[in-house]
C-alpha cells in the first residue's frame, strides 16, 4: 500500500516564488526517482499564500526513510523561514480501480 504525506502550509508573500522553487527541486531528490510515485502542490484559490503539497511514496520504509533525509529537513526548515507549517497528516493512499 502506497502511503504519503500532506503538508498545509501559510507562506509570506514576498517569499512565494522560493516556496514554489523548492516544490520544483523535489524530484532531485535520489530516493524520489524511484520512491515517489506522485507529488503535487495545490494552491488555495481563496489565499493564493497558502498551499497543499503532498506526496506519494511506495512504501512505509521508503517514506520513512524520506523523512529522516537531509532533503525533507531542508523542506521544512524552507516553510519555517519562508511562512509557517499549519497542519501535516501522513497518509495511506488507496488506488482507485476501474
Amino acid at each position: 500500500m502506497q502511503v504519503g504525506i500532506e503538508m498545509l502550509s501559510k507562506i509570506l508573500p514576498e517569499n512565494r516564488r522560493e516556496f514554489i522553487q523548492s516544490f520544483k527541486v523535489l524530484p532531485q531528490y535520489n530516493g524520489c526517482r524511484d520512491n515517489c510515485v506522485f507529488h503535487m502542490l495545490s494552491e488555495d484559490v481563496s489565499d493564493m499564500n497558502c498551499f497543499l503539497w503532498v506526496e506519494h511514496w511506495v512504501d512505509k520504509q521508503a517514506l520513512e526513510k524520506y523523512l529522516q533525509s537531509d532533503r525533507f529537513k531542508t523542506i521544512l526548515g524552507a516553510i519555517d523561514a519562508l511562512g509557517e507549517l499549519i497542519h501535516f497528516n501522513r497518509i495511506k493512499v488507496n488506488n482507485i480501480q476501474n
